[in-house]
């Protein structure tokens, strides 16, 4: 019998499988499971554990992502953030179409950076508590970041100043690949 985390391998690899890998996506769903908000849950790594222990030991799944945020990247480059108490934060100001930020003086995040230190000390404890679980770590992909960074300038943009926009989806690729690396990693 294999492992949720061969299981779920195997079926990206598609490969004959048993059964079809059971992957919730619980999100800050997890928190509610503590009785805690999205604000307190995403912000704390022992209550992102705690809360996906608990959806681990309720759900009894072949894997789940360590924490559903999309706005980690975002948060890192500047961009404020609106914290609610049911959901992740959502993006609220847009540093390179504010001029807050430019282009040329972002650089690649660190494992220091923003909530990453939190993210990876979480997915280094669930690897220790489920090693045979596979841990999925969601990132923001370059448009939606590019979004976060321009908001919706982001489309006229793309008519008006393709070169630029061009060269924002670059770096921000750059970005997912460098938060690729650092969750592979961990």
């Amino acid at each position: 019998m294999r492992t949720g985390k061969e299981l779920i391998l195997a079926a990206i690899e598609r490969k004959e499988v048993e059964r079809v890998p059971w992957l919730p996506f619980c999100g800050v769903h997890a928190a509610s499971l503590l009785g805690l908000t999205a604000t307190e849950f995403l912000q704390d790594s022992k209550k992102i554990v705690e809360g996906i222990d608990k959806a681990v030991e309720l759900y009894r799944p072949d894997g789940i992502p360590v924490v559903f945020d999309l706005q980690i990247e975002a948060e890192i480059y500047n961009c404020e953030v609106n914290w609610s108490d049911d959901n992740p934060p959502a993006v609220t100001t847009h540093p390179l179409f504010e001029g807050t930020a430019q282009l040329e003086d972002l650089k690649l995040p660190s494992e220091e950076d923003g909530r990453l230190p939190i993210v990876l000390e979480a997915t280094r404890q669930l690897r220790k508590n489920h090693p045979d679980l596979a841990l999925y770590g969601l990132l923001t992909g370059p448009f939606t970041l590019a979004l976060h960074f321009l908001g919706t300038d982001i489309f006229m943009g793309m008519f008006d100043r393709p070169e630029y926009i061009h060269k924002v989806l670059d770096f921000c690729a750059d970005v997912a690949i460098k938060i690729s690396e650092m969750y592979m990693d961990n």
